[in-house]
C-alpha cells in the first residue's frame, strides 16, 4: 500500500469527519463517556487492521521494546485535543473558523519548535506564509 499518496487525503478526510462528530455531540453527553466508546471503537478498528494485514507479530515485538513513555504523551494529547475541540464547540466557537484558528497557532508553534528543538530551516518563504497565516487568523475572528 503507497502510505505517501494516501497519507493527505486520509488526513484530510479524517479531520473533516472529526470536527463534523465533535460539533455535533449532544450537549447532554458526558464527554468521557463519549471518548472513552470512541477510544475503544478505534482500538478494536486497529486490532483488526493488524490482524488482517497480517502484522501482529511485527506489533507483538514492538510492544516489547516500545517507548512507553512517548504513547502516554499520545494519548494524553489526543484526550487534551478532544476536550479542547468539543468544549470549544460547546462554548460556542464556529465549526468554521475554529479549526483554521487552532490550526495556524497550531502551525507556528510547530515551525519555531521544528527550527529550534529539530534544527529544521525555515525558508524566507516559510516564514511569509506563517505570517499569512497568523493575519487570515485575525481576519477570520475579527467581528
Amino acid at each position: 500500500m503507497n502510505w505517501h499518496s494516501l497519507s493527505l487525503p486520509l488526513i484530510v478526510i479524517g479531520v473533516l469527519i472529526y470536527h463534523l462528530s465533535q460539533k455535533s455531540v449532544p450537549r447532554d453527553a458526558h464527554p468521557l463517556v463519549v471518548f472513552a466508546v470512541a477510544y475503544a471503537f478505534a482500538a478494536g478498528l486497529c486490532l483488526a487492521i493488524i490482524l488482517a494485514t497480517g502484522e501482529f507479530k511485527k506489533g507483538a515485538h514492538l510492544l516489547r521494546s516500545q517507548n512507553w513513555f512517548v504513547v502516554v504523551l499520545i494519548a494524553v494529547s489526543a484526550l487534551a485535543v478532544e476536550f479542547g475541540y468539543l468544549y470549544a464547540y460547546r462554548t460556542g466557537w464556529r465549526v468554521s473558523t475554529t479549526s483554521i484558528t487552532t490550526s495556524a497557532f497550531i502551525t507556528t508553534s510547530l515551525a519555531l519548535i521544528g527550527v529550534f528543538w529539530f534544527k529544521e530551516h525555515l525558508t524566507t518563504l516559510n516564514v511569509v506564509g506563517i505570517a499569512l497565516c497568523l493575519v487570515g487568523v485575525m481576519c477570520v475572528t475579527a467581528k
